[in-house]
Order: structure tokens, then sequence, then C-alpha cells
């Protein structure tokens, strides 16, 4: 079902400067190599973004798998609304998120996106909560995506965990056992077709993830990521959607295990010339560290992972104004001018 990448996000086709990212080979990162690491830990320190090189063995087929669950999914979103809803169990973490749910991108908008959360607990058909039959069908294929998918988060904090030298407790995977309590979850989004002047559902706000990594799967315009420093039109960087390469970033919760080591990354998600002519998809495996995991955050609190996601979450349902009046919603990332100023336009 993927459709070739376009060559801009503009609808006119004119040329776009994009983010200048790091590509990292996860072949070579499984394999230790040193250089390989030195790249990794860069990225994350310095940009907080990366792409994943999927290619070789060592993947385990991720991107097809990612494919696969996709096409499943797109067909469900194609379901009525009030179909979908049965699906909406007032969760974070799992379940169906509606359209407009957040606050949008620029001042006094919505979102422009929908949601179904997958958590691992919830494929099952014996869940309190059930997912769609898409899902629980073919919970096989879904458990097999998470489970790699997880296990490519494990290898890059492990290799992190290397490079600050961490031994035992301390070591970033430890919070991140698979039988531990956490949020964590596969989310399945969806932006519907719109125009990119559109005002009303906008994309998704500029925000940094809550949780330790993600790793998320893109093959359409629409990301960009924040540049400090940097005003007007070249505050924002297009991100190019690269077929075969995750694009991986930094959550709040592994820079604050890091002890602000670690950079995440202010980032968000408007219209495109992909949406001009159909619905926009991305899947992200969203790493959460297990409940009671404590760190340092923004805030200068001492703080859960869950609560500090719980908090991010109902302020990313707050108004701006809301949003302004501390940093959970960026992390910390920006300084005080970049947060209280009022988005007009993307």
């Amino acid at each position: 079902m993927m459709a070739p990448v376009l060559s801009s996000p503009y609808t006119d086709g004119r040329a776009v400067t994009t983010k200048d990212m790091k590509v990292i080979s996860f072949s070579r990162i499984a394999e230790k190599d040193p250089r390989e690491v030195a790249r990794l830990l860069s990225a994350a320190e310095n940009e907080g973004f990366f792409y994943l090189d999927l290619a070789g063995k060592e993947s385990n087929g991720l991107w097809e798998k990612y494919m696969n669950c996709l096409s499943l999914m797109a067909q469900w979103f194609e379901k009525p609304t009030e179909e979908k809803a049965k699906f909406a169990y007032n969760s974070d973490t799992y379940g169906y998120k509606h359209l407009g749910a957040q606050a949008g991108p620029v001042e006094n908008s919505k979102d422009g996106f929908e949601t179904m959360r997958v958590a691992p607990t919830n494929i099952a058909t014996s869940a309190a909560e059930p997912m769609p039959a898409a899902v629980t069908d073919n919970a096989e294929l879904m458990a097999d995506f998470i489970n790699v998918s997880r296990f490519h988060v494990t290898t890059l904090l492990s290799a992190f965990s290397d490079a600050h030298e961490l031994k035992g407790a301390a070591r970033y995977e430890n919070f991140h056992q698979d039988a531990a309590p956490s949020n964590s979850s596969l989310s399945f989004h969806r932006y519907p077709k719109c125009s990119t002047i559109s005002t009303q559902n906008v994309g998704h706000n500029k925000h940094t993830d809550a949780g330790t990594l993600t790793v998320l799967f893109a093959t359409q315009w629409g990301l960009q990521v924040q540049c400090p420093g940097k005003q007007g039109e070249e505050e924002w960087e297009w991100v190019r959607p690269m077929p075969g390469y995750a694009i991986c970033n930094v959550g709040d919760s592994l820079r604050f295990l890091s002890s602000m080591k670690l950079r995440s990354i202010v980032h968000r998600v408007v219209p495109s010339a992909d949406q001009e002519q159909g619905h926009r998809y991305s899947v992200g495996w969203f790493a959460r560290p297990a409940h009671g995991t404590k760190f340092l955050d923004s805030e200068g609190r001492i703080i859960r992972s869950d609560e500090w996601f719980s908090q991010k979450f109902d302020v990313m349902r707050g108004t701006h104004a809301e949003q302004r009046g501390n940093t959970l919603l960026t992390g910390g990332m920006e300084d005080v001018a970049q947060r209280t100023k009022v988005e007009v336009s993307v």
C-alpha cells in the first residue's frame, strides 16, 4: 500500500531544506561496533533524533512487520467514527483517540489525527478492555511487531548504557523489563485527508515524547523538528521520510534518567501535500520506563515516570494558554520565549 515518497511536502513541489540527521546502522549497533556506538551517542547527545537503518538480518524484518500491521489498521480506520469510538477507553496507553482530542499546533486549533493505541497486555481477546478484531484476529502479528520493536529499543538502550559506563540496576535497559508494568504502547496514527491551509484540525502540536525512546515508521511528509535559536520559517525543519529506515528520538524519560546528557527534541506534525492526496499514516513504538521509575524532571521535581506521563498527556489536552504555563509539553527543551510564543500559522 506504500506510495512513492513525494519529492516535496509542498503542493507546488518546491525544493525544501530538510533536517540533517545521522543514519545509524542497527546491525552495527547490535554487533557493538565502537565507531557506530560513538555515532549513536553523538546523535542522541547533540540532536536527539536519528534515522535507524533496518537493513540486515539483525532487524528481524521489522520494516516488513510494520507494513503488514499498517495495512490491517488502515482498513480499520475506514470504519465509521461511532464504530471506532467503541474502543475509546479514556486511556493514553491503549484504545482509540478521536480527532481533535488535543490542542493543535496553531493557537485555538485542535489536533488533526486519530489514534489506535495497542498495549502489549491488551492484544489478547480475553483482555478486560479488548482491542478491535483487526488487532485480536492478528494477535500473533501484532505481538511479533511489538516484541521486535522492543528488541531494537533494548539494544539501543544497552549501547547508551555501555557508552555511559553504567552498571547493574543503573543501566537504562533495566528500567524497561518486559514483564514490568509500564505505559509502553504501539500507536497507529491516521491524519485524515485535508487541505494544507486547514486551520480547524491541524496536525500534531509541538512536543517532546514523554517516554524513553520512540521508534517511528512514516513514509509520508509531515514531521518537523524545531531548530533552537532560529526564527520564522527557519524555526522548523522538515524530516524527510525514508522507506526502510525508522525515525528514532530520545524522549523526556531517557533525558532525565541520563541526568540531561541525552537530548530530547521538540517536534510536531503539520499538513503536507500528502494529505491533499489522501490520508497520512504513521506508526510508533513508544517505549516508556517501568512504573515507579524515578527521576528529576524539567520542573525540578523528583517524580515517577508514570506520573510524568499522566501529567504530560493532561497538558497536551489542555489549552494553549495552559501549555505555556509550565515546561511539561516540551520537556524543558524550550527557553521561555519559545515556550510562551503564540503560533498563528504553520
